[in-house]
Order: C-alpha cells, then sequence, then structure tokens
C-alpha cells in the first residue's frame, strides 16, 4: 500500500514588464541552397519572434551578460525570493504543512496563513511562529520580517474555505501562493471490503478539500473564478484543469506528490510496525524514506517566480519510488 500523497500548489506569478532585455537569435539551416548569378536575391530574413513574456528581472541569465551596460550581479536567489508575498497553506498546524510554511517564510514571505482543523493551534506550531519571529530579517514583510498566522478552517466547508480566504485577501489586499497540504489517511482496510463511509471521508478531505481550498485562494488571485492513492490522483488531474483553465491569467498550478516521508501522521504506522520501515525504505532506488524538510526546496521553487514556466506538473519527491 502507497502512501504517496499529491498536493496542489498554486501561485500567482508578477506580471511581465515591457521588453528590453537584449536577445540573441539564431536560424539553423540543413542545406544551402544554390543560387545562379541569374537567381533573384533572396528573401529577406524574417523578423525574430514578438517577445510574449520578459522576467521581471531582465535583463536575466545569458541576456545580462551579453548586455555591454548591465552591471555583473547574480540574481539566482532572487528568482527564488517571495518577497512581500502573502500565502496560505492547509494542514499546516504540524507535519509537512507546517514544514513547508516555514520554509516559504524563510524564503521571505510577508506572512503565511496556516489553516487546519484544530481550534487551538498545537504547542509546536507556537514554537515554529516564535522562531519566525525571532528570524526577523529573514522574512521579506512589512515591518523587517514575515510571520506565520493560524486560522482554524475545515477544508471540507467550501463556503467557508472561500469566506477566510477572503478575509485574508482583504485583510492583505492581496494573495500570491497557495498549498493545498491537508490529507487524511484513513485505516488500513482490503480495497475489496473498504467501507463507504471511510472512502468518502478520505475523498472529502484529499479531493474535495484540495478543489475549496484551491478555490478559495484562486478567487483572491483571479476575481472571475470557474466553476490516499484513489483521492490524489484526483488531485493530480485536478491540477492539470485548472492549469489550463487558469494559464492565461497569470495563475500557475503544480502539484506535489512526495513519496513515503516520516511525519507524526505516518508514524503511527511506523512505529507500530517494527517491519513496514524497512518495507517502505526498499520501494526506491535510495533505500530509505524521506524528511519532511527535504520538500523544501521544490515548494518554494514553485511558488516563487523561478518556477514561472511550470505549470499543470506533476512533482515527484519519493527518491526515485516511480522510477522502478
Amino acid at each position: 500500500m502507497s502512501f504517496t500523497r499529491a498536493r496542489t500548489l498554486i501561485s500567482r506569478s508578477l506580471k511581465p514588464l515591457p521588453y528590453y532585455a537584449p536577445q540573441v537569435y539564431r536560424t539553423f539551416t540543413t542545406t544551402r541552397p544554390r543560387l545562379s548569378p541569374s537567381s533573384p536575391s533572396s528573401s529577406p530574413s524574417p523578423s525574430p519572434p514578438k517577445q510574449q513574456s520578459v522576467s521581471p528581472l531582465a535583463p536575466i541569465g545569458v541576456a545580462a551578460a551579453l548586455d555591454p551596460t548591465v552591471t555583473p550581479t547574480p540574481k539566482i536567489f532572487d528568482e527564488f525570493s517571495l518577497r512581500d508575498r502573502v500565502c496560505i497553506v492547509s494542514g499546516a498546524g504540524r507535519g509537512l504543512g507546517l514544514e513547508m510554511a516555514l520554509a516559504l517564510c524563510e524564503a521571505g514571505a510577508r506572512v503565511v496563513y496556516c489553516f487546519d482543523l484544530p481550534k487551538e493551534p498545537s504547542g509546536e506550531w507556537e514554537t515554529v511562529r516564535e522562531y519566525v519571529r525571532r528570524m526577523g530579517g529573514g522574512g521579506g514583510g512589512k515591518g523587517g520580517g514575515g510571520r506565520l498566522e493560524y486560522v482554524c478552517a475545515d477544508v471540507r466547508d467550501q463556503e467557508g474555505m472561500w469566506r477566510k480566504a477572503k478575509d485574508v485577501g482583504d485583510r492583505e489586499g492581496r494573495m500570491d501562493v497557495c498549498v493545498a497540504a491537508a490529507g487524511v489517511l484513513g485505516g488500513h482496510v482490503d480495497c475489496l471490503v473498504y467501507p463507504k463511509e471511510q472512502f468518502e471521508a478520505v475523498m472529502d478531505v484529499n479531493a474535495n478539500g484540495v478543489l475549496y481550498t484551491a478555490q478559495a485562494a484562486g478567487q483572491q488571485m483571479d476575481h472571475a473564478w470557474v466553476p490516499y492513492n484513489t483521492s490524489k490522483s484526483a488531485v493530480i488531474q485536478m491540477a492539470r484543469s485548472m492549469a489550463c483553465e487558469l494559464g492565461t491569467r497569470n495563475i500557475r498550478v503544480n502539484s506535489l506528490s512526495p513519496g513515503h516521508i516520516y511525519t507524526q501522521m505516518t508514524a503511527a504506522y511506523l512505529d507500530t510496525q517494527p517491519r513496514l520501515l524497512e518495507k517502505w525504505s526498499s520501494l526506491n532506488p535510495m533505500g530509505r524514506i524521506g524528511r519532511s524538510d527535504e520538500l523544501r526546496g521544490v515548494v518554494v521553487w514553485l511558488a516563487s517566480d523561478a518556477s514561472s514556466f511550470c505549470t499543470g506538473s506533476d512533482i515527484l519527491v519519493s527518491g526515485g519510488h516511480h522510477a522502478w
């Protein structure tokens, strides 16, 4: 039984800036026609294609290197910066969701709203919030540092999620990143006799909850919104469909599929079944299960402009679980 869990991450890229970066165009041909003296001169070369998109950090990369007026400055870390971005992460009261929320803060987010079911945040969450506060200038928010905020929310409540995301949008004046990380495992039951009620409970969180969370955040990014393994496959296709509908609005939608990761949720299985860790570890070429901190880099990449041409993709962080 695999516990690979897909999550949806939607983000809004900065609007393209007017083009001014120098470009180099190359034309490749496989044959050169031989012209006779009487042949008319060849037609002029076609104009280079119209520039469709430009990085907000332009000129950047090789284009910057070829521009003699540009002062050499490294920009790769600026591409990953989430300075002043406003984020929502569901299921962020603990585990992977909290790890992702902290990573977004470290990358410069102004604020990360942690949506989770308990009425009050856990002691672990409070400790992480204090850590973010003490990090101070590590964040990019107004006032010198990013911050974590806790919101009691049920991802199964569509209208409630819409309302609470709107409160965030109204308070902050923007919405930039959403990570739909809330999920449940359900009991270990033979699929041939899996209870209907239990299956619906898993789907309600892992599929419906992802849609409602993405809708809630997406409405604040663009106000003209369009109407365990089984549920996560639905999430992946949902993310692809949303990416197709929202691409022209500069909203990117991707899914993230972690492999076996040791968290408080999976510990309920691993700590009570001694041989299970060995079994799960043998299911990927790296021979071990993952750590929650190993999701940090890819989450920040997807949320940042460094992934500005990535949408409709499922990113695997599974130790090669899908490679064999």
